[in-house]
């Protein structure tokens, strides 16, 4: 069973949030970061940091830094508010397992779009590559 880190430090702006997390001498690889617009996991066996956040964050421009022992993460707000904590309070067990399968399919989905938008635009690519390939031949044709 995990051990929760619950020894952070965080800082704020109106449009920016800013957490540092002690990694305790746990290699850098092993550290897994999980990121969505209103939870954030963290885990590096045998220790495990969550939250559940506050208000909801830009997650696509939001950054982690994995360096010196310490994660910094610079998460971006989508409102320009001051938050009263990191962490939602009164969070039951319930509400908890809720907001981490939500978030796990809202990551699934933007996976999902990623490859299918990948996808068309390599087809994109290869279409518009058949196309200059056969206006070359055609031209070639009319030369000879």
């Amino acid at each position: 069973m995990p051990l929760l880190v619950s020894n952070y430090s965080w800082q704020q702006t109106k449009t920016a949030v800013f957490l540092s997390l002690p990694l305790r001498g746990v290699c850098v690889r092993d550290a897994d970061v999980f990121c969505t617009e209103n939870y954030l996991k963290v885990n590096f066996p045998p220790f495990l940091f969550e939250a559940f956040l506050y208000a909801p964050i830009d997650d696509a421009s939001s950054k982690a830094k994995i360096g010196n022992d310490t994660i910094v993460f610079t998460l971006y707000k989508k409102e320009a508010v001051m938050w009263e904590t990191l962490s939602m309070s009164s969070v039951d067990k319930e509400m908890m397992q809720i907001i981490r399968e939500k978030s796990i399919l809202q990551a699934q989905e933007k996976a999902k779009e990623a490859t299918e938008a990948k996808a068309t635009a390599k087809r994109e690519d290869q279409k518009y590559t058949l196309n200059v390939m056969m206006q070359v031949s055609c031209i070639d044709r009319k030369v000879l």
